[in-house]
């Protein structure tokens, strides 16, 4: 039985087969051969890969036809004669070129004949990953990752920045430490990805999510609130967002956009825009009260969507701010894009899709890999959320999802965590809502794990779906994850119950936000059900097939993933059920101290595997902050016993 993923509208094979070892004479029509030319692709590498024996004079015979049809479709036929491919662009021919490569991996040496026509159910189908945050991946693991969403027919992609994840040269003194993209290697990326028919689009936050350019004395004065702010009544943040009356604030965005502009082939840049929190807090108060805080916020909207426009770029942004607001919805720019964002499966794109579409927006939703927060994921709430998104979009006129993978307090993730919600998005943005889970799984076990065995991608499934077990009524995070974070830090026990209180409450707020029934606010974690999980995965994992270049360097990952979860959960358990006895959380603090000195040596040479150094030491900062929290809390408890 052949398989194709993504999952093809039409299919048909037929009993016979031809000779799949070597390839002969290749025809292209001028249309075609003109939009890979374009692209910059040249066909002979997929070529090789369908083909192992080469070229042949006597080899099967290929022909290209141009035919008016949707952009990216394609049509396949494999007969006695030869192949026949018709579209009507280069990237239906890659994609049809790619169906041939997975065809000859499941054959010896043969190809099944076969009638193949597909087209994709939404024309954005994309990934955006966080660079902004501490974890910037080398040049040769970005290019990997454009040679895997090429595989799966992904067509855009984002490096999401803020802060200093690019090298703007006019900058570059005030953040010497870092290791950023620079714009030769975005220049490099943005052709790379064409050539693989990826639309790069360069993104930058210009308004929220500023804090990295604020705590320079530098720009402090273009905060709307020098001296921070107490985010939602709970807690203090330092300055995040700009003062959007002051020019100097719109003079920096137009240079960072400006200098990302300048190195992108793409036609449109990310703006961002997402949570102001400040906005009309500070210096802008007055003027929020008597002109509208949103007024505030669309009159910078309407200044950036002009300077893009000057330079040739279609805007796109973030709908969080718009969308609280449906009465505001069409002062959106309309050749500009939205973007709405929601991560939990719990909740649903529908009534921001419906609004959007009847107000006539062009629109991409955006669920996630659920993998930031989570240390290995959260595999189930990943894939529903992303068949909703890929529903919805499909449903009411979106043109996409694009499927975020961010890196929040620390990116303590590692990449593999994120493989399969990566191959959910190819299938549900391709195929659509309703695609087959274990056709994904294939794919995975053949192209992404190479696992003989067919095992890997459950082992990374159940990876991510430790949280089930946590009991826990948390958003955006898990446990195991929560109480080893930056997030409300504690320096005592009553600082810790300080803490989960005030995660209980964020989470409830994040369902009330997003329309989630609401769960009784307790945390009820089976430890012994726990453990037995987490061993069964630690069985899986050791036992994972994983033939793929990076076999070894996954499973690891997988390993201190793992350990990391577990860390998480002993903590949690230490400081709740020991608290009253001084002897046991003393030793169990040594145990934790030396656990976790254990996986921050490991974590250093895995992050090095795939990623630069700059960024680490602000990343694991808080873990090394655990370590003089668990020696400190030792020596309180063996006083406390003496």
């Amino acid at each position: 039985m052949y398989r194709i993923f993504p999952a093809p509208k039409q299919c048909t094979f037929q009993q016979n087969t031809i000779s799949g070892i070597r390839y002969g004479a290749v025809t292209t029509a001028p249309e075609i051969e003109a939009s890979c030319r374009d692209a910059g692709f040249d066909p002979a590498a997929l070529l090789a890969e369908a083909f192992p024996g080469g070229y042949s004079p006597d080899g099967i015979t290929l022909a290209a036809e141009y035919v008016t049809c949707p952009p990216e479709s394609f049509h396949i036929c494999i007969s006695s004669d030869g192949i026949r491919i018709t579209c009507q662009d280069g990237a239906g021919y890659f994609y049809a070129l790619g169906v041939l490569v997975q065809l000859a991996a499941q054959a010896d040496g043969v190809l099944p004949c076969a009638e193949i026509a597909d087209e994709p159910s939404l024309s954005v189908r994309g990934i955006m990953l966080d660079i902004g945050r501490d974890k910037i991946p080398s040049m040769e693991t970005l290019k990997g990752l454009i040679d895997l969403f090429a595989s799966m027919r992904i067509n855009h992609l984002q490096l999401y920045m803020e802060g200093f994840s690019f090298d703007y040269e006019d900058f570059h003194y005030l953040f010497t430490n870092e290791t950023p993209v620079t714009p030769e290697e975005f220049r490099e990326l943005s052709q790379y990805a064409r050539a693989h028919f990826i639309d790069l689009v360069p993104n930058q936050n210009v308004l929220g999510h500023m804090e990295k350019w604020l705590e320079k004395p530098q720009f402090r004065s273009l905060a709307e609130c020098e001296d921070g702010y107490i985010f939602e009544n709970l807690f203090w943040r330092p300055p995040m967002t700009l003062d959007v009356r002051d020019s100097r604030s719109f003079e920096l965005a137009e240079t960072l956009l400006g200098t990302l502009m300048d190195v992108s082939s793409s036609g449109c840049i990310n703006v961002n825009m997402d949570e102001p929190f400040e906005l009309g807090m500070g210096k802008n108060k007055q003027a929020a009260e008597k002109e509208g805080r949103l007024n505030l916020y669309f009159e910078y909207v309407e200044k950036l969507h002009a300077y893009c426009a000057s330079r040739g770029k279609r805007m796109l942004m973030w709908g969080d701010e718009i969308l609280h607001h449906p009465d505001c919805v069409s002062r959106f720019p309309k050749d500009a894009i939205l973007l709405d964002w929601i991560y939990e499966g719990d909740a649903h794109f529908e009534d921001h899709a419906r609004l959007m579409q009847k107000t006539g927006l062009n629109y991409c939703l955006c669920p996630g890999t659920s993998s930031w927060g989570s240390l290995t994921g959260r595999s189930d709430n990943m894939a529903k959320n992303i068949r909703d998104a890929a529903s919805c979009a499909i449903r009411y006129g979106g043109l996409g999802i694009i499927t975020t993978d961010w890196g929040d307090l620390g990116h303590w993730q590692y990449l593999s965590a994120s493989y399969p919600g990566f191959a959910y998005t190819a299938a549900c943005s391709w195929s659509g809502p309703e695609s087959d889970s274990d056709l994904t799984a294939w794919f995975c076990n053949r192209f992404i794990y190479e696992s003989p065995a067919e095992n890997a991608f459950q082992t990374a499934w159940d990876l991510g779906n430790y949280y089930h077990l946590e009991h826990a009524p948390l958003y955006n995070t898990t446990l195991a994850f929560a109480v080893m974070s930056s997030k409300y830090t504690y320096e005592s026990i009553e600082e810790f119950d300080a803490k989960m209180e005030r995660l209980l409450t964020l989470s409830a707020n994040i369902a009330k936000t997003n329309a989630i029934p609401p769960r009784e606010p307790a945390i009820c974690i089976d430890f012994a059900a726990m453990k037995e999980y987490l061993d069964q995965v630690e069985k899986e994992v050791s036992e994972a097939a994983l033939a793929c270049a990076d076999g070894e360097l996954i499973r690891r990952e997988m390993e201190n993933g793992l350990r990391m979860v577990r860390h998480g959960i002993h903590l949690y358990y230490t400081m709740t059920v020991l608290r009253d006895d001084p002897g046991a959380f003393s030793r169990e603090m040594a145990v934790l101290f030396d656990d976790l000195d254990d996986i921050l040596k490991v974590h250093y040479t895995l992050w090095s595997a795939r990623n630069r150094s700059g960024g680490f030491q602000r990343s694991t900062a808080h873990m090394n902050h655990l370590l003089f929290f668990y020696r400190k809390m030792q020596k309180a408890n063996e006083q406390a016993t003496t």
